[in-house]
């Protein structure tokens, strides 16, 4: 007895939008980057940590070079929650072509929050175990992981917008109808979109200065594209364009790391 694929969030059959899921689904996100902002500057942050015996300084969090009374690597994470959160609200506004209720939008939602609220209890609790005074300028503040965290967050971000814009614009032009977009990002893997967001959510655990943390985040997010999202949606192009998919899979044989899966 066969398996039925997971079913994701998108009713990728229903071309409609739905306008309340869209609307939860962009304002849940712009708020997510106030909310990280609140936990940082109001000691909620500081508080919780306490609640589950971990260590945190709110003292840490405001000192050095920063933005709104925050500190380097804490201002660098905020500008990193609103600009991911700013991108997935144009991305539902703008590009997005599929039906995605309001419960399902809530699910996203919520779960992008919980992930950066673990993200900036672990910024908290690594600032206050670290043995390095906060000193200088914002730049000499951040160490080689903000850097790197950085780096990936500007690749992914600008992978998942420009494979997603790319793919709308592929299938507005009517002589691609009936076809899959081989084009660009989509040449090399058949989920690039999926790569841009491990590789910035990646980037902020990165940020955070721990590495336990990020590759245990890097280990969930890709369980959950790879039992997941990619599963879904390959059922749903199979279904929908049968050998055409078949052949888009021969010709572009990785899922998201090219040469590797």
């Amino acid at each position: 007895m066969s398996s039925k694929p997971p079913q994701g969030p998108f009713q990728r059959q229903n071309p409609n939008i739905s306008v309340p899921g869209a609307a939860i689904f962009a304002l849940g996100r712009l708020g997510d980057a106030p909310l990280q902002y609140a936990l940082f500057t109001q000691g909620w942050a500081v508080k919780a940590l306490a609640a589950i015996g971990l260590r945190g300084s709110n003292v840490l969090v405001t000192a050095g070079p920063g933005v709104a009374g925050l500190g380097p690597i804490p201002t660098l994470l905020t500008g990193m929650y609103a600009v991911a959160g700013m991108r997935h609200a144009y991305w539902s506004v703008f590009t997005s072509s599929n039906y995605c209720g309001v419960g399902d939008s809530l699910q996203i939602v919520i779960y992008n929050a919980t992930v950066n609220v673990i993200n900036t209890l672990v910024a908290v609790h690594t600032l206050t175990s670290s043995t390095n005074p906060v000193l200088g300028s914002f730049t000499e503040c951040l160490a080689w992981k903000q850097w790197a965290g950085l780096a990936l967050f500007a690749l992914g971000v600008s992978l998942e917008m420009i494979s997603e814009n790319s793919r709308k614009q592929f299938k507005k032009d009517p002589k691609n109808k009936g076809k899959i977009d081989d084009t660009g990002l989509w040449s090399v893997v058949r989920h690039p979109n999926y790569l841009g967001y491990f590789l910035w959510r990646v980037g902020i655990s990165l940020t955070t200065g721990s590495l336990v943390s990020s590759a245990v985040l890097a280990s969930f997010q890709f369980a959950i594209f790879f039992f997941g999202g990619i599963p879904e949606i390959s059922s749903y192009m199979a279904t929908k364009y049968d050998a055409k998919w078949a052949d888009y899979r021969k010709r572009v044989p990785s899922a998201m790391f090219p040469g590797i899966f």
